[in-house]
């Protein structure tokens, strides 16, 4: 199978662990601008900090020398404390597959604490420590028994029970081991951006490069256009759209549309003017054609700008139970899947990546999944008991555990913000009751919640929720499917305002790409458009024939029964997505995609079939992804043309 780590994120690990490593010399630059700008005060309590900083710059090396010395100085309580400190601070937030691992150095540095105290003849360091924890130790049984008479031994080394023990080859194992440990939880945190300094410094100098490249591209192809203009031909971009099938849109009902035809139509009928008394010559002539002129504005206003047309589609088999759910990364060079039998992979669809494929059997249910947008190597996984955990697919580590509102612990929406670590959460009490929801923004990379607060029930009842963050992350758009679209500040959770769309089943919502407006999308493909800036006003109205566009491509021009929908053709909230343009909207009905246009609603084409009925779908960057219930995924890439 294709590697399963992104170029993006095997980049970020080699930033973060540079950016780890050169804690230091970060420091000297704050001494140095703290110094420049006179923070004397803020200077000296850096100092005093970096004194006491008790994860020595994330210097592995240094952390298991202290670890070692206080063991072999007989400082027990001092190395509990340590240990404890380090558990709370950086183990504690692993996986639980790695918890029997601490569990295991633990063990190993408290007995060459008893080691060192049996080869030094500290007998009473024993009994004092076996006094204070003996009983704990016990309750352990197993190879714990024999150490609780350790201090009653005469000769320990020549004991086999105490014997590898006092080796110098154990000591040597134990240390290496411990260091590669701690060297290995490191890069697992969400590291600051001032020690990404270097990766992103790379990476303007790489979007720098790219945007002088497209610049001379599209000089080029500017006088290529000019040229062929000159010579009467209609450019490059209109011969490659006439080479394409024509689509016929259906029914579009926008107010601009009408008006505008109402206009032209308007501007025909003048147009006559004195002539048309003639009853020939000019002013018929005229006349003609500016209603051929009306007739064509219209035409051209209901077909889409430019068209979304799959290039290439490959399908994989990566699960042997149906896929529940299923994710791209921010750059869609990963994809995080879970399935029936509870089974979550990370992996690359691109057959060139060289990473190493992640697989997880989870002891939990998962209800939702995220990818972090900003740390791109980060997966958040809600399950059903109302926690939310993180996976670093760098590590294969679960680094955080978020607790949920209790009394709403269904996931019913669970969205990673576009400029921080930021996670919205929609939960509801039941899974089929959307009525009764609680909102909360938590700040994942601190791993605290910011704000949460239980939204007022609307006067209808709801049985399914939507959500979507606008580019900054400041407001969140949330669908009920009694047709209320409710607007929430995220930073005050205030409800800014509700639009009323008297659509039903309303299943998916989402942000104009210049925030004017809403686009909603109900169960039988109704898409309206709602202006945010005229009191809710509906800017368009259509239908996307999914219908009779699931049984076949392209059946939608020419008089289909539109909003009459089989029931197993129905849209939910897995199954509809926008693109990042917004200029597009992919829907799965039943066991196929259909990309439609959002402005002219036409169906511009679709994915190939799945054995069985699809879960849920994405789109990242330019593909997009569909899961099904026979444990396949497709993968589709597109181009505008």
């Amino acid at each position: 199978m294709a590697p399963l780590l992104s170029p993006s994120a095997a980049e970020y690990v080699q930033a973060a662990k540079a950016g780890i490593e050169s804690v230091e010399y970060i420091d000297d630059l704050i001494r140095e601008y703290l110094l420049f700008r006179g923070f004397k005060q803020t200077l000296r309590a850096l100092e005093q900090d970096l004194e006491r900083d008790q994860d020595k710059g994330f210097d592995a090396g240094k952390i298991v020398d202290d670890l070692v010395g206080m063991a072999r100085e007989l400082r027990d309580n001092e190395l509990l404390e340590y240990w404890r400190y380090l558990s709370f601070r950086f183990f504690s937030h692993l996986s639980p597959k790695y918890q029997r691992t601490t569990r295991m150095f633990e063990k190993r540095l408290i007995r060459l604490f008893l080691v060192s105290a049996a080869e030094k003849g500290q007998r009473n360091k024993i009994r004092a420590f076996m006094d204070k924890h003996g009983r704990t130790l016990g309750q352990q049984g197993g190879d714990w028994v024999p150490w609780l008479g350790l201090e009653y031994v005469d000769d320990p080394r020549s004991r086999p029970e105490f014997e590898a023990y006092f080796s110098d080859e154990w000591f040597a194992s134990l240390k290496a081991s411990l260091t590669d440990f701690v060297t290995t939880v490191f890069p697992a945190m969400a590291v600051p951006r001032i020690l990404l300094f270097d990766r992103e410094r790379r990476e303007r100098e790489a979007l720098r490069r790219k945007v002088e490249m497209y610049e001379r591209r599209l000089d080029g192809e500017t006088k290529i256009t000019a040229l062929d203009a000159a010579d009467g031909s209609s450019g490059l971009v209109e011969d490659h759209i006439g080479a394409i099938d024509a689509i016929t849109s259906p029914r579009l009902q926008p107010a601009m549309v009408t008006t505008s035809a109402a206009g032209a139509t308007e501007a025909a009928t003048t147009s006559k003017g004195p002539s048309s008394g003639d009853g020939d010559g000019d002013g018929s002539s005229s006349g003609t054609r500016s209603r051929s002129a009306a007739a064509e504005l219209v035409r051209a206003t209901e077909q889409p700008s430019s068209l979304l047309k799959i290039r290439q589609e490959d399908v994989f088999l990566e699960h042997n139970a149906g896929v529940g759910l299923a994710k791209f990364s921010a750059t869609g060079d990963l994809i995080a899947s879970y399935d029936d039998e509870s089974i979550l992979k990370v992996w690359a669809p691109d057959p060139a990546s060289a990473a190493p494929q992640l697989k997880n059997e989870l002891d939990y249910t998962v209800s939702a999944m995220a990818w972090d947008k900003k740390h791109m190597h980060l997966l958040y996984l809600a399950d059903e008991s109302g926690y939310i955990h993180t996976l670093n697919a760098n590590s294969d580590m679960m680094s955080r555990e978020l607790v949920f509102e209790k009394r709403h612990p269904w996931v019913q929406c669970l969205l990673a913000g576009s400029t921080g670590s930021t996670l919205a959460v929609v939960g509801s009490s039941k899974p089929e009751n959307a009525s009764d929801v609680v909102l909360q923004i938590w700040d994942a990379g601190a791993s605290r919640m910011a704000a949460s607060k239980r939204l007022p029930a609307p006067s209808e009842a709801s049985h399914g929720v939507c959500a979507a963050l606008n580019h900054n992350d400041k407001m969140v758009a949330l669908g009920l499917s009694s047709g209320y679209v409710r607007l929430v500040d995220t930073r005050s959770l205030d409800v800014v305002t509700t639009l009323k769309t008297r659509q039903r089943d309303l299943c998916a919502v989402d942000f104009s790409l210049d925030e004017d407006s809403l686009a909603v999308v109900t169960e039988v493909g109704g898409l309206t458009q709602w202006s945010l800036r005229k009191g809710g006003q509906m800017l368009a109205q259509s239908t996307l024939d999914i219908g009779a566009a699931a049984v076949a491509h392209g059946s939608n021009s020419g008089g289909g029964s539109y909003g009459i929908v089989p029931q197993d053709s129905r849209l939910d909230v897995d199954r509809v997505v926008f693109t990042p343009d917004k200029e597009n909207v992919v829907v799965a009905p039943r066991s196929q995609c259909l990309v439609f246009n959002i402005d002219s609603a036409a169906l511009t084409d679709t994915t190939r079939r799945h054995k069985d009925l699809v879960t849920c779908i994405d789109y990242a960057a330019d593909k997009s992804l569909s899961a099904s219930d026979d444990g396949t995924i497709r993968v589709a890439c597109y181009r505008k043309v």
